[in-house]
């Protein structure tokens, strides 16, 4: 799909795309879905799209539509602390799916955009807020550079104690992929946790560099900690090469668990990046940012990441 045809079905749904864009390197922002961010390379849309979820409505009883691209979330998704099952059941929270994203400033290669979105937590405590999404495009080397910043801002009119809530800006980036298609981290002393079946069969090391196969039968995630240095997608069938690094968090911040695990759980170790394999034909670079011990009122919690997009050859 190139740019255009994705703007047309956004433009057409109501989804108010936005495109800036810098020699090879385009991002179309779809303000009206999620605040959507979709990398483009070259002309051609390198992102998954789903076009069903541009036009039509997600909803707890129709269910959750995938939009694709890459999405802004509250971390963590499970646990006491999580944003997930809310309802006691898992479900995208109706704030997240129905935001409304508007334009903060623009320019011809930048952008940013942001909505308020208040959240509930598994413990049913409220916490309302801003989220904040900052993208910039360059060409560099014949790559598409896209430098983003993630945050979430705390808009209560309470400090929350530490101990009593969880929450990080937690990027989610989605890209069609086939059997031959391999995600690759860093580096082969990185602990992995596997939050869903287990990863071990698909992996292989290089002494280097950690590989791990798609599958397309099985939904598998890999969670990586702080050593971790990047993540990666090489798709031979689109020879394309997508590398996502985030830089270190502030020295306030802390990092958090992602984990899905049920409502009544604690969180288990914090996560840097992860890896995330759907048998439906798509994988997810992830980058999470990090928590402070207490949250006070207009406190801004971010996190930047770079994403390079490049031929293999």
């Amino acid at each position: 799909m190139n740019i255009e045809e994705l703007v047309n079905i956004c433009s057409r749904s109501g989804r108010r795309p936005q495109v800036i864009s810098c020699g090879k390197a385009a991002v179309i922002a779809a303000l009206g879905m999620e605040g959507r961010l979709f990398y483009a390379y070259n002309g051609e849309v390198v992102s998954l799209f789903r076009r069903e979820s541009a036009e039509n409505i997600s909803t707890s009883k129709t269910g959750y539509l995938n939009p694709g691209g890459d999405g802004l979330w509250p971390a963590p998704e499970g646990t006491r602390f999580g944003y997930e099952y809310s309802t006691g059941s898992w479900r995208v929270p109706a704030a997240i799916v129905s935001a409304q994203y508007d334009v903060v400033s623009q320019s011809a290669d930048s952008l940013e955009i942001a909505a308020e979105i208040d959240l509930v937590n598994n413990q049913q405590l409220g916490i309302p807020c801003r989220f904040i999404r900052k993208v910039q495009v360059k060409e560099l080397d014949n790559a598409a550079v896209i430098e983003q910043y993630d945050a979430i801002e705390y808009m209560g009119c309470c400090e929350l104690a530490a101990g009593t809530f969880s929450i990080a800006p937690w990027s989610l980036s989605q890209f069609t992929v086939d059997k031959k298609t391999i995600a690759r981290f860093g580096d082969p002393g990185t602990p992995v946790r596997d939050l869903y079946q287990p990863s071990k069969e698909l992996l292989s090391s290089d002494g280097k560099i950690v590989t791990m196969k798609h599958d397309d039968k099985n939904r598998i995630q890999l969670a990586l900690p702080e050593k971790s240095s990047f993540v990666e997608l090489l798709v031979p069938d689109k020879n394309l090469q997508i590398t996502r690094t985030s830089a270190p968090l502030a020295e306030n911040l802390h990092p958090v668990d992602i984990a899905d695990f049920p409502p009544d759980a604690d969180p288990g170790d914090p996560v840097r990046y992860s890896i995330y394999n759907d048998p439906s034909g798509f994988m997810e670079l992830e980058t999470v940012g990090g928590c402070t011990d207490d949250l006070v009122p207009g406190i801004v919690l971010g996190v930047n990441m770079t994403n390079v997009i490049k031929a293999i050859n």
